[in-house]
């Protein structure tokens, strides 16, 4: 068994920090996204990632970033949703 340390420990290369991190939070996202849209209900699973993406929206305008950082975050987003629709339901792929 692993064991799980809230510690966040030194790095000398801040970048390399960053990137490890996005790494980690998309695998995170992947397998969140999966359990989440892991459903019989097709229909159910579009809402959801509809929410998600409204989420995003909302949030970068809470954050104020720019037109380009916004259109930059729904693409990711509709990216990461669907990637994760289409491997769930490859017979609904369009």
């Amino acid at each position: 068994m692993t064991y799980l340390r809230a510690v966040d420990g030194p790095s000398h290369d801040p970048v390399a920090a960053l990137e490890a991190r996005m790494v980690v939070l998309e695998i995170v996202t992947m397998s969140a996204l999966a359990m989440a849209l892991d459903t019989s209900d097709q229909t159910q699973a579009t809402g959801i990632a509809g929410l998600i993406l409204e989420t995003v929206d909302q949030r970068c305008g809470e954050l104020r970033l720019s037109q380009e950082c916004r259109s930059a975050a729904a693409s990711y987003a509709q990216t990461l949703l669907g990637t994760a629709l289409m491997s769930l339901y490859p017979s609904q792929a369009h």
